[in-house]
């Protein structure tokens, strides 16, 4: 049976409130005998503070609540694993749950972490939500800071990336390598759209006088399976000499796609992913990549949150970072 406050302060002698202000360093006005008394029988009993009820107390959970599609989208896992160090020298913690790219699950996870008392929500979300359950970006009394490239209407600023020139630059690269047919793969939309990447590459072959073929072009859910798919319909056009990837997933199975065909990545068939995730590094041969500044981008994130916190009524400033493009080292 898990010991409470109460039972520490029966076995002490002392009141419940005597025992939560020692517990939290607020015990300045006791005397060392009866610290030394409460701290003994916490000891004794391998007493625990309930947090949740401790922080209800204080109306300070120290908990942020994230809203990602998948735990298994590399963009969104490797800023939020960054963010946790960050968060954690300011004592707050990440609760994590996904959506799963779905609009009404979104909804009711906001409402989840409202009643879990979070003291903000970051939510990664490809969908415009009712604009009437936000009053300058706060849900219910709690700030919510969108990760959804300007979709929602943010009190606290976007954070923006140089997509559309990352991709315009990655496919005029491979032209100027002599590339004449590019395939691209792309979202489908369905947890995160990324219209400018597409646009993009639109732009870059145009520029180039090089005809669309929209034979190329695969829209498809962002994992390994899509892409190793994608990748087997694009390699029945003979004359295709490189791949661009709009995802970090999706040149996993790119990969093994052009392995199984009998061809060799970087000699036979080029591939440029997009966001240089850690796992692609070990890969070899290795692969071309846009790298995402994820450092940077959970850096400024961390800090959009916390000033959130503390200063709910303030308006934020909408940032943009650049994109780098080279080859994994």
């Amino acid at each position: 049976m898990k010991v409470t406050i109460r039972d520490i302060a029966r076995l002490s002698d002392v009141s419940v409130t005597t025992v939560s202000q020692i517990v939290n360093n607020k015990g300045h006005r006791f005397s060392k005998r009866t610290k030394d008394k409460v701290l003994k029988v916490i000891e004794e009993n391998n007493y625990t503070p309930n947090y949740f009820a401790s922080n209800i107390i204080k109306n300070k959970s120290c908990m942020i609540g994230v809203i990602m599609p998948t735990m298994n989208d590399p963009f969104t896992y490797s800023i939020v694993r960054k963010m946790r160090p960050i968060l954690g020298k300011s004592n707050y913690h990440i609760l994590i749950s996904e959506s799963f790219g779905e609009e009404e699950m979104e909804l009711e996870l906001l409402e989840k972490y409202h009643q879990l008392a979070v003291e903000a929500i970051l939510i990664f979300t490809s969908h415009k939500l009712p604009q009437d359950l936000f009053k300058k970006s706060v849900y219910r009394g709690t700030p919510v800071i969108f990760i959804d490239n300007g979709l929602n209407k943010s009190y606290f600023g976007d954070i923006f990336l140089s997509e559309y020139q990352s991709i315009y630059d990655s496919v005029s690269y491979l032209i100027k390598k002599g590339h004449q047919k590019i395939g691209l793969i792309k979202d489908r939309g369905e947890t995160f759209s990324f219209t400018d990447r597409k646009q993009a590459y639109l732009d870059a072959l145009s520029d180039n006088k090089l005809i669309v073929d929209s034979t190329l072009i695969k829209e498809v859910t962002l994992s390994i399976e899509a892409g190793y798919q994608a990748t087997t319909e694009i390699l029945k056009e003979k004359e295709v000499t490189a791949i661009l990837c709009c995802d970090d997933n999706i040149p996993i199975g790119c990969y093994q796609s052009i392995y199984d065909s009998g061809k060799v990545v970087n000699r036979d068939i080029e591939i440029i992913g997009f966001d240089g995730i850690e796992f692609l590094k070990q890969m070899r041969p290795k692969i071309k990549t846009m790298h995402t500044p994820f450092e940077e981008f959970a850096e400024i994130l961390s800090q959009k949150i916390i000033r959130a916190i503390e200063y709910p009524k303030e308006p934020q400033d909408t940032q943009h970072l650049e994109m780098s493009f080279k080859i994994n080292d």
